[in-house]
């Protein structure tokens, strides 16, 4: 290498090592660090791994702690944020040193707009803080023996004295389990005569034993109910010593926090059942489910279309989840088709797989499917890969003939030759050609992307895959292909970028010989101006895989041809299944 061009490699190395650091703080830009290290990487040597190595690397992997430490606090914060909008009252979510995490909009209005940082920002009464920190201590987060705490406290300065619950609660971080934290809300906690027929209905009390129940839970001595009652004390003694005894409690003290609770409980439900909103005919045709596997794995997967219908087994691609657009989804449902999309083992609500190599993970991903296809004992089905999603889909037609009826690749082939990364559009091309030529700064790279997108910069992140996808950039105008897209690359960082790294590797590796595995009738379906997997590249694929017996190109699609024209989509797929049918006769 000449002086100049090791001149020119330290003046993109320092850009890039600024960049790398401005973006852990400003997601938003990615793009510029795309462009700083595309710039770099053409300039390096063609061994130019071990270079990048030792002159970037160590950049890379603090800015990478960075990210990750960003990720998991703007994750708590967001689930502690959701928790303390699902209730009806002020609250607000803290850790067990008191720092706030996250308060509704409620708490925020009885502290004149300022968001509280720690529990001293509530401004409790003196006596009520003291009970929390009590609490707090009594319980730690390990070895909790108190399930809740009701208290009586002024919430915020100018807030009036109401009842305050404390619970313990899991944020869920997106890349590990869960971490435990604090609710603190204001309920309402009385009992008013409309649950009478419940606890008659849950308890058992008769109609005297209800009201007096109701009198104790405001906090009324015997005396006073045998008075208001004109009855004898004896009587309402009797009548609180059989309250006890149904509510299986041994003392009043005792009886009025599980009445209490009760009345919470109810109340809260009543006030987010007014919030929840009015179920639509789409609820119907698409749900979520989850099962347990048989190693204990968590599998999600989304049902789309007619619960009755033709069996169909969906592998989504990279960024693009398993939703469909509603009015595909209304569609497969008048048309008698099941849609089965499971979240791929790492994405969405799956769980991931520990595997030796990609082929291991891919192997365990056609076992997982297998299994799943098996316990709803739906086989055969008809098998659809959507763009690299293709990958699995085709492992799993050749492994599972048995269960597969037929194979349908929508946007998608899995053929790779040497320099075919230069001809991707422009985010695409810089992955690949990182993972060729410095493979060991990829997982900043999509670590950058997860946080983008963690952030809720999904406006940026579209526009960086846009970059030079026109036809891309018009489908985002459509408010539900928008909207399914949007959540796919919600769905594909949701547990961090593992899964996205081990996928990209998978799709710059040609797979054509397992496609040439396939037994069942294999069709394509795809657009002409899709410049991820262009005509010329799915050309390729199917001169070169005996198995494809059918190409549908869409002249005015592009990558988005599933949300865009679903209509050629189902048609392709009916298609194919009466092929299959042709061929069982």
């Amino acid at each position: 290498m000449t002086t100049n061009a090791f001149a020119s490699t330290g003046t993109s190395e320092n850009r890039l090592v600024e960049e790398a650091y401005a973006t852990t703080l400003e997601p938003e830009r990615y793009q510029e660090l795309l462009d700083a290290w595309s710039r770099y990487i053409d300039e390096l040597p063609s061994d130019g791994e071990s270079e990048f190595s030792e002159n970037v690397n160590a950049h890379f992997q603090r800015a990478l702690a960075i990210l990750d430490r960003m990720g998991r606090l703007r994750a708590h914060a967001e689930s502690a944020r959701l928790l303390a909008d699902q209730m009806p009252g002020p609250a607000a979510i803290f850790k067990p040193d008191g720092e706030i995490l996250g308060a509704n909009a409620a708490c925020l209005n009885l502290l004149g707009g300022q968001a509280p940082a720690c529990l001293h920002d509530l401004q409790l009464d003196t006596a009520a803080l003291s009970s929390v920190r009590s609490w707090v201590r009594r319980n730690s987060l390990a070895d909790m023996t108190e399930d809740f705490l009701f208290i009586a406290s002024r919430l915020g300065k100018e807030g009036a004295e109401s009842r305050l619950l404390l619970t313990r609660v899991s944020l869920q971080d997106g890349e590990t389990a869960s971490e435990d934290a604090l609710l603190l809300a204001a309920v309402e906690i009385h009992l008013d005569r409309s649950m009478g027929d419940r606890l008659s209905e849950v308890y058992g009390l008769s109609d005297a034993e209800v009201d007096v129940s109701l009198r104790l839970s405001r906090g009324d001595a015997p005396e006073r109910i045998a008075r208001d009652r004109v009855a004898k004390l004896a009587t309402v003694r009797t009548q609180i010593r059989a309250i006890l005894n149904k509510l299986g409690v041994s003392s009043v003290t005792e009886a009025v926090r599980l009445l209490t609770s009760f009345g919470a409980t109810i109340n809260t439900a009543r006030a987010i059942s007014r919030q929840a909103p009015a179920m639509r005919e789409i609820d119907r045709w698409r749900q979520q489910k989850v099962m347990t596997l048989s190693d204990g794995r968590t599998l999600s997967w989304m049902e789309q279309g007619d619960p009755l219908g033709r069996p169909v087994l969906f592998f989504h691609h990279l960024y693009l989840g398993p939703l469909w657009t509603e009015p595909a989804v209304e569609a497969l449902a008048r048309q008698g088709w099941r849609v089965i999309a499971p979240s791929r083992p790492g994405f969405g609500a799956s769980d991931g797989i520990s595997a030796d190599s990609l082929d291991d993970r891919i192997q365990a991903g056609v076992r997982t499917m297998a299994e799943l296809i098996q316990r709803l004992e739906i086989g055969p089905v008809l098998v659809v890969g959507h763009a690299n999603g293709l990958i699995h889909a085709q492992a799993f037609a050749a492994a599972r003939p048995d269960i597969t009826r037929g194979l349908l690749s929508v946007s998608g082939e899995t053929s790779w030759e040497e320099g075919m990364e230069d001809e991707l559009p422009w985010h695409h091309r810089i992955v690949a050609t990182t993972l060729l030529r410095a493979p060991s700064a990829i997982g900043f790279i999509a670590r950058a992307a997860v946080g983008l997108i963690d952030s809720g910069r999904d406006e940026f992140m579209l526009n960086t895959l846009h970059r030079d996808s026109p036809i891309e950039k018009r489908a985002m105008r459509r408010p539900e292909v928008r909207a399914v897209v949007i959540d796919g690359l919600r769905h594909a960082v949701k547990q961090g970028a593992h899964a996205l790294v081990s996928e990209v590797r998978m799709a710059l590796t040609d797979r054509r010989d397992v496609a040439r595995n396939v037994m069942a009738p294999f069709h394509i379906i795809h657009g002409m101006q899709d410049n991820v997997f262009r005509p010329s590249m799915v050309e390729l694929f199917a001169s070169t895989v005996p198995s494809v017996t059918q190409v549908i190109a869409i002249e005015d699609a592009g990558q988005y041809l599933l949300y865009t024209h679903w209509p050629q989509v189902i048609l392709a797929m009916e298609g194919l299944w009466k092929e299959t049918l042709r061929g069982r006769n």
